[in-house]
């Protein structure tokens, strides 16, 4: 699973990094930013509060496969 803070959204309140510090940091901004979107089973119920929690719903699953096991694009042809 994966999940994404929206920075538009996000208000600074930081309850996220409070709930699940090993995924969200603060930005030079003092807004939240996802440090590490793959989320492993065992983190799941921490970022499940984090998004519940959140004031403003930055927070959200996304879909797609995790960044660590992305598959790399094939070299352009001629190359």
């Amino acid at each position: 699973m994966r999940v994404r803070v929206d920075p538009v959204k996000c208000q600074g309140y930081l309850i996220c990094t409070e709930l699940a510090a090993g995924h969200f940091s603060i930005d030079d901004w003092g807004f939240a930013q996802a440090l590490q979107i793959d989320v492993d089973d065992t983190d799941v119920d921490g970022v499940t509060e984090a998004i519940h929690e959140c004031p403003v719903r930055a927070i959200r699953w996304i879909d797609g496969p995790p960044t660590g096991g992305a598959t790399p694009r094939p070299a352009p042809p001629g190359t």
